[in-house]
């Protein structure tokens, strides 16, 4: 009896294993991105705000290396809310788009001056490569906080620079073991419609081919919101965002 069981727990895990292998093959495959090019190509466009009221600015302490990284605080970028709610640096995206135009550019680098990631938030396609420079006269460490690309956590020396390759669509938080203010954004990207808002919340896709789409807005202290948005041969469509900060959930005590 021992024997057929242990026959069928066997026969139970190639099959589990099998079915995995040929999940895995066909999401691969149904995830590739086609470009080239759109003819009547559409637009989406509108704003992100923040819902509720707008919070204090939040400031970074600034305590180890001073002569390179300056003596003031600084200004958080983890939420850049204008005096109308108007948010900066968001992120908006089509999540579900296989085919359209041509994916090309991207951010080359991210550098490291006065102690400070330059730009905050960064992109660029999936299987490319981005170089991490160091402006600086003092030593960075960057760590990447990464599930599905290859997480690294290693030095770079004033004025030296690294470079890194992402083969995974992912959202990659970067820091700085040093400077523990230091944060910035890795957004590696499947396809080329995205955009990052600008100080009034404005954002903008072009060359988007006639059909219906769920847009995403994202924002590193406030999440993500989607919508369907239709867009027509040569139209304009219209999307705005309101992304809500979540109340914090309180802990219950435990009961003795």
């Amino acid at each position: 009896m021992c024997k057929y069981i242990r026959s069928y727990v066997c026969y139970l895990a190639v099959a589990m294993l099998s079915l995995v292998f040929l999940v895995g093959n066909s999401t691969n495959v149904s995830a590739a991105y086609e470009g080239g090019d759109v003819s009547n190509g559409g637009t989406i466009t509108g704003t992100v705000k923040l819902a509720g009221d707008v919070p204090a600015a939040k400031i970074l302490k600034v305590d180890k290396d001073q002569a390179t990284c300056g003596h003031d605080d600084l200004p958080s970028e983890a939420l850049m809310v204008s005096a109308d709610s108007a948010l900066q640096n968001a992120v908006v995206s089509i999540t579900n788009i296989s085919k359209g135009k041509k994916f090309e550019g991207g951010t080359s680098a991210i550098d490291q001056k006065g102690c400070v990631f330059s730009p905050h938030i960064a992109m660029i396609p999936q299987g490319s490569s981005i170089n991490l420079l160091n402006s600086d006269d003092v030593m960075h460490n960057l760590h990447s906080w990464s599930m599905k690309n290859t997480a690294f956590n290693e030095g770079v020396a004033a004025h030296g620079n690294i470079s890194k390759t992402f083969e995974f669509p992912e959202t990659v938080k970067v820091t700085c073991d040093v400077h523990k203010w230091m944060t910035s954004w890795l957004i590696v990207q499947e396809n080329p419609y995205y955009a990052i808002t600008d100080a009034s919340g404005n954002y903008k896709l072009d060359g988007v081919p006639a059909g219906t789409y769920t847009v995403q807005a994202w924002q590193e202290s406030l999440g993500k919101a989607t919508q369907e948005v239709t867009v027509a041969a040569g139209g304009e469509a219209k999307a705005d965002f309101g992304l809500e900060k979540k109340a914090k959930k309180k802990r219950k005590r435990k009961k003795h």
